[in-house]
């Protein structure tokens, strides 16, 4: 079972960046940088693609929220709501409290 949840894994991450090189290339912006500060980077990419990383954080979110519930045995929505309010990181930070209480 899990050689094939492997297996499933590497196909979708395979397809994803195969999508995402299609994408780039099929794309005709080409966006300069040059003379910008990673300030002004930041502001750009909040005022124009505030959804898309919101859709990708909450993504990621969800990906480590089933990772702890594989591997740890924690309940997923607890860890996908603690994920999402509290960042991911926390998640290492609160498991690793736990295995030393044991």
């Amino acid at each position: 079972m899990e050689h094939k949840d492997r297996t499933i894994s590497s196909i979708i991450i395979l397809i994803t960046l195969g999508l995402l090189l299609y994408a780039f290339s099929i794309s005709d912006t080409v966006y300069s940088v040059e003379g910008r500060t990673l300030k002004d980077i930041f502001i750009y990419l909040i005022d124009n693609y505030l959804d898309f990383i919101l859709i990708i954080y909450v993504f990621i979110c969800f990906q480590i929220a089933g990772y702890v519930e594989l591997k740890y045995k924690q309940d997923f929505i607890t860890t996908s709501f603690l994920s999402i309010l509290f960042t991911p990181l926390s998640i290492l930070f609160i498991l690793q409290n736990e295995v030393e209480d044991d």
